[in-house]
């Protein structure tokens, strides 16, 4: 500093007394070796417990959230009850009042807790030799480091609670940002996963917050290979997958045949089959039915019968997918309805599992 305030006083006086100044400039090239870095993906290995779970949340509990955000807050609301972190296989039933409002939403499903968590491996994966590096060398680069992969560590479920004073002037939105704040503070963590809160609001102001979720940290910075970046896809950003949970189908009574009067209503046949399959499945105590079919009776373009037909079953022993075991696309873990209710899948999930099963 004194140097720069030095050579700029003798700059003035050669400028006061009518000299020239000569400047020279310089430029140099900044090597940023952080940016190639990327985190292994995580596995979280389940706990799903084999008996069902269900709860229902009524029209006051839900307003002004879309179709998704209702599937959401009764899948939380299910799951507070049990302490679970994931619902699996959830099923959705709408009631609805004389005027065809919804009056209440129910779900039923299999709960499942994060049991621990661990760095993908290739084991996990099928090896895709076809797939493009990540890191290649430019003509503008002066510079490469071996790429560098972060191996994520979760800990186990923790829970803050926001103070009153803490609370001044905080909305939910608000709220929560403040709660994940602590609760990384307090853990001296990076992420977290999983995250359910719990708001009390009281005369438009919230009064209460607890925040639950499984913080995690930038754990091992190593080297990694060519085979590991093409087969576990190192991310961006910090990355969880589930464990995939197989489940055997066992059927629970004989192929069935239900017909329903429809009260000469002016449903639609897709609330008709909802309507049918929930009373079917209540009737057997069954999760869905195999070979599912319906037939409907129409008298002057009015639905006046619906009947169901379908065997009866349940999903049974639960326990990780093994490597020998072929899964069935329709009912895969993940897919449609239950990708919504549990969080997204992550891209490409199924794909990588079918190619696990392929031949080499």
């Amino acid at each position: 500093m004194i140097l720069g305030v030095a050579i700029a006083a003798v700059a003035l006086m050669f400028t006061a007394c009518g000299g020239s100044t000569r400047m020279t400039k310089a430029t140099s090239t900044r090597v940023d070796l952080a940016k190639s870095i990327r985190c292994i993906p995580t596995l979280a290995t389940l706990d799903v417990r084999a008996t069902r779970v269900t709860a229902t949340a009524y029209a006051n509990e839900l307003e002004s959230l879309n179709a998704e955000e209702q599937k959401q807050a009764v899948v939380a609301k299910a799951l507070a009850t049990v302490n679970g972190d994931v619902m699996l296989a959830p099923q959705f039933s709408t009631a609805k009042g004389p005027d065809g409002k919804m009056t209440s939403i129910t779900v039923t499903g299999y709960s499942a807790s994060i049991k621990s968590f661990r760095p993908m491996t290739e084991a996990d994966f099928e090896f895709n030799p076809d797939a493009e590096l990540l890191q290649a060398r430019t003509p503008d680069r002066v510079a490469l480091n071996t790429l560098t992969v972060a191996e994520m560590e979760y800990s186990a479920k923790k829970s803050v609670a926001l103070t009153p004073v803490e609370l001044v002037g905080k909305n939910e939105e608000s709220a929560l940002k403040l709660a994940k704040e602590k609760m990384l503070r307090q853990e001296k963590m990076d992420v977290l996963f999983g995250e359910q809160y719990t708001v009390t609001i009281n005369n438009g102001a919230v009064s209460a917050f607890t925040l639950t979720a499984f913080p995690g940290k930038y754990a091992t910075y190593r080297k990694t290979n060519k085979r590991e970046m093409l087969a576990v896809k190192p991310s961006a950003k910090p990355a969880v997958f589930y464990q995939t949970i197989a489940a055997d189908i066992q059927p629970v009574a004989p192929r069935a045949q239900l017909k329903f009067g429809t009260g000469n209503t002016q449903a639609t046949e897709s609330e008709l089959k909802e309507t049918a399959r929930a009373a079917a499945l209540k009737k057997f105590n069954a999760d869905f039915l195999l070979n599912e079919t319906f037939y409907f009776d129409y008298q002057d373009k009015v639905i006046t019968h619906v009947t169901i037909c379908g065997t009866p079953a349940v999903y049974a022993n639960f326990r990780p997918l093994q490597k020998d075991e072929l899964v069935d696309a329709k009912l895969v873990p993940f897919s449609g309805e239950a990708a919504s209710a549990v969080g997204e899948a992550p891209a490409g999930l199924f794909d990588s599992l079918k190619n696990l099963f392929k031949k080499k």
